[in-house]
């Protein structure tokens, strides 16, 4: 499936800035110019490109962090049984993960259960709250949801059970009437941790836990204080994957968590890094996003999410290597999935003049697989350049975004055609009411119409300025690799190469092909994904790309990742 033309737009940098900065990279004017165009100051660039973990944040600046601690040392003192219910994404199931080894540590008695997604759907349930009381809890722990659960929260409540949120999605007017709530998106929440996922919030839980037990004189030499820097692992998966923006605080937990992953010391993580296959000495922030996250969420969108809480939790290499290999195997039968149905949701668009010519788009089909749809709104956004929310059986739908569209008010002007919503302005949920996916899709077009510009819709590549290929060599992509991890609000660099001539173009399976560049005969340019685009892929080309190195079979190789290309001026 080809894409729409995206726009070619460099990224605003000032000379100013640019000339600053190359003072404090030693010189290396691309790596100043992409530091810039990140708006990093010459005078915090030391820190960016070094971050530490002695630079974290203080968790006491999260509300509602105090009270949940005293809670949670409470029951450890009188060995309560503490429930942890989590959301079924990657987010929810590293968050789930990261408090049940910290509670253990520390001497807690944890029970956990995630949501069957086709059965239960999104958030705390009543189903779940009575999983958890029958296992004896009295306390109960939300990750990654919760925070909208009214009912339910009352519904624990009301069963004699207490109630702590930990949350990082878009806050109700009212918060639910739990002991505490625990959402860096607080109005009354001024501590600036607004980029934290879910994961990353609940580290800064564990983190003020273990200072108030280690105060408190709680541990010895047979309850030894547990490290947290252990868990970092999951801090990184689940932060990279949530797309959460890769600056501050989730930074310094990604690069630091990457470091954890290549020590090998979860035995889970290390057979999910063996069935992804993984190249090259290191893991990136990218193999979390595209390899390893996807493997996760492939559990929860077709089978049980518990699975992948089992993989990390396990001590077990041969346990682990089973799960891990069955998690891959659901990711396989996922693709497969996602394949078929996002034909179906294309071809839906391009029948209809009315979301062709709109500025959203909203499909549906009752035989689509509501464990799919999102990624499914994800393809069309990148194809039509317009928000898209996507529906599948039962009503169960999600949608994704444009960088100027608001999905989360959007949903939410809806509200009165769906038995519920949640999410956050670049993606969301929803369940559609019965037989009202029309009036849904025509109050959501009609909200997009008003909310965004012509200028506002279409696919637009950023990059960082021009190099001449004459410029890539082994020095410059050190150079740029120190300005990893890279995601949201700190994308992977991209630069403009003009008039270069591919030679020896060659297909590869799965729509992919590769080259070499007769300006550069040692650069391999490699273009992922857009093979029906191969007949175009004829000099002299303009291109977008990344610079990097390839690693196979312990040799490393200079690459150019082809982002777009097209046909230079004059030609």
């Amino acid at each position: 499936m080809s894409t729409a033309a995206a726009e070619w737009v460099e990224r605003a940098a000032r000379p100013e800035d640019i000339d600053a900065l190359s003072g404090a990279v030693r010189g290396c004017t691309p790596l100043a110019r992409v530091l810039a165009g990140r708006h990093v100051a010459a005078a915090d660039a030391p820190g960016f490109l070094d971050p530490r973990l002695g630079a974290l944040g203080d968790p006491s600046r999260l509300k509602g962090v105090d009270e949940a601690v005293e809670r949670l040392v409470h029951a450890l003192v009188h060995e309560e049984v503490v429930g942890i219910f989590g959301d079924y994404d990657v987010d929810g199931v590293t968050s789930t993960t990261v408090l049940w080894d910290v509670l253990e540590a520390v001497g807690g008695k944890v029970v956990a259960t995630l949501p069957d997604r086709l059965v239960e759907g999104y958030g705390l349930s009543r189903a779940g709250i009575d999983r958890l009381a029958a296992a004896g809890a009295r306390l109960v722990v939300t990750v990654d949801c919760g925070v909208t659960a009214h009912d339910e929260v009352r519904y624990a409540v009301d069963k004699g059970i207490d109630v702590i949120v930990i949350d990082h999605h878009t806050v109700p007017v009212t918060l639910p009437a739990a002991l505490a709530v625990i959402n860096p998106h607080r109005d009354d929440c001024d501590g600036g941790a607004e980029d934290l996922c879910a994961v990353g919030v609940t580290f800064n839980v564990c983190a003020a836990l273990r200072r108030t037990l280690r105060e408190r004189g709680w541990f010895s030499s047979t309850r030894p204080e547990p490290d947290l820097r252990e868990e970092m692992d999951l801090v990184a998966l689940g932060t990279v994957a949530d797309v959460v923006p890769l600056v501050g605080d989730n930074r310094a937990f990604v690069r630091f968590g990457l470091q954890v992953i290549d020590r090998g010391r979860r035995p889970g993580m290390q057979s999910l890094v063996n069935v992804a296959r993984l190249r090259g000495p290191k893991v990136t922030a990218g193999h979390l996003g595209f390899q390893l996250g996807p493997r996760i969420n492939a559990a929860g969108r077709l089978g049980d999410a518990m699975k992948a809480v089992r993989l990390f939790r396990t001590l077990r290499g041969d346990e682990a290597d089973r799960l891990a290999q069955g998690l891959d195997e659901e990711n396989l039968a996922r693709r497969d999935l996602e394949r078929r149905i996002t034909e179906e949701a294309r071809a839906q668009v391009e029948a209809s003049p009315e979301m062709m010519a709109g500025r959203a788009i909203v499909v549906g089909h009752e035989g689509w697989h509501p464990g799919v749809v999102g990624i499914v709104a994800s393809r069309l956004t990148d194809r039509f350049g317009k928000p898209a929310v996507v529906v599948g059986e039962g009503g169960r739908g999600s949608g994704r975004s444009i960088p100027k569209y608001h999905l989360y008010d959007g949903i939410a002007a809806c509200a009165d055609e769906l038995e519920g919503f949640g999410g956050h302005q670049h993606a969301a949920g929803v369940r559609v009411r019965a037989g009202r996916l029309d009036a849904f899709r025509d109050k959501l077009l009609a909200h997009a119409a008003d909310a965004l510009a012509p200028t506002d819709l279409g696919r637009r590549v950023l990059y960082d300025g021009t190099l001449d290929v004459a410029a890539v060599d082994d020095r410059l992509v050190d150079e740029l690799e120190k300005a990893a991890p890279y995601g949201r609000k700190n994308p992977e660099p991209v630069f403009r190469f003009n008039r270069v001539e591919p030679k020896g173009v060659r297909e590869l399976s799965g729509g992919h092909f590769k080259c070499v560049l007769r300006e550069r005969p040692f650069l391999e340019a490699i273009v992922f994904g857009q093979g029906e685009r191969l007949d175009e892929f004829t000099g002299p080309l303009d291109l977008l790309g990344v610079v990097e190195a390839s690693h196979f079979r312990g040799t490393r190789t200079l690459q150019l990742r082809v982002r777009d290309f097209r046909a230079s001026e004059g030609s």
